[in-house]
């Protein structure tokens, strides 16, 4: 056992160093873009007050994506016999997301296992809900990006011949879907194991299933999540964009947030996925929107997520040590 985890360290540092390197690549990728997309424009639009009201709607609705999953997190935790409270599982996610900005992008979930274990959440169950809330949001995301760009697919891949069949890819892709989250036990046990490291034998004590209509509540709530933020980016496009912008940039908006979330998401070692899902929507938007709005629209949605994370933690925090306060007493 010793022997494989001394072989496992070099592998897993070589991935994150990777993952590293493709995000330092992507990021620069992404800044000479930008830099040759913005030369010689005028970029004072960006501090009218209908752009900041829309950024600050985009910053809002990203803040409230912390809430609703740690809505669902409570589900699941209930689902495998912990029932935790939002006022326990709000507080805690809200203030060990800003983990993610750490090299390495494991940080939050650590992070998340050290404070639920001292409010006295059972460490197996806590990491089985994580392991379930991983799946469940990899699941929901890659559904909602196959979908939207299948309805609303982007120029570069408009032309790619199976578009034309839509419905049954739409079919094939929502019982895909349905097929994973009914095998989702075997494969949270897995992820399990993978997250919980040298305490494998204490997570793997715990053993047990949400519920089907519960795993379904998470998913929705997951999927919504990808949702929200898309409005808040159709709002930005709209407020920036001279010409109409259409129920149409809408999807495309939702579906591109989503698969640069999840290709930031796989990609070890890239601090909150960042360069990754910059480069990744600078190549969706650009023949859409233009570059310059496609920029404009990526830097917006950079600084919401950072001052939606901020916002989070600082009322998680207070509440944490409120609930501290009360605890003493």
């Amino acid at each position: 056992m010793e022997h494989e985890s001394k072989k496992r360290g070099p592998m897993k540092r070589a991935l994150h160093l990777l993952g590293l390197a493709v995000a330092i690549a992507a990021f620069a990728y992404f800044v000479l873009y930008a830099y040759r997309a913005l030369a010689g424009q005028d970029l004072s639009q960006l501090l009218q007050p209908r752009v900041m009201l829309a950024g600050a709607l985009l910053t809002g609705l990203y803040a409230l994506l912390v809430s609703l999953t740690a809505v669902a997190w409570s589900w699941l935790l209930r689902g495998l016999g912990q029932p935790a409270a939002f006022t326990v599982t709000g507080p805690i996610l809200a203030t060990t997301q800003m983990g993610k900005y750490l090299p390495g992008n494991v940080a939050h979930h650590f992070g998340r296992v050290v404070v639920a274990r001292g409010h006295g959440l059972d460490t197996g169950r806590t990491v089985l809900s994580m392991a379930y809330e991983t799946l469940l949001v990899l699941v929901a995301c890659a559904h909602v990006s196959a979908l939207t760009f299948l309805w609303s697919p982007p120029a570069a891949l408009a032309q790619w011949p199976l578009a034309q069949y839509r419905a049954p890819l739409v079919v094939a892709i929502s019982c895909g879907a349905l097929a994973i989250m009914l095998a989702a036990p075997r494969i949270a046990g897995m992820i399990t194991r993978l997250r919980a490291g040298q305490g494998a034998p204490a997570a793997a004590a715990v053993r047990g299933h949400p519920g089907w209509f519960t795993s379904l509540g998470c998913y929705l709530v997951y999927s919504l999540n990808f949702a929200l933020v898309g409005v808040g980016l159709w709002a930005v496009a709209k407020s920036l964009s001279p010409d109409p912008v259409g129920a149409a940039s809408l999807v495309l908006l939702v579906g591109a947030f989503a698969s640069s979330w999840i290709l930031g998401f796989l990609a070890p070692g890239a601090p909150a996925g960042l360069g990754i899902r910059e480069a990744v929507l600078s190549l969706w938007l650009g023949s859409t929107f233009g570059a310059t709005i496609a920029v404009a629209l990526i830097v917006m949605l950079r600084i919401a997520t950072t001052l939606g994370d901020l916002l989070n933690f600082l009322w998680g925090s207070a509440a944490l040590a409120r609930g501290r306060r009360l605890r003493l007493q």
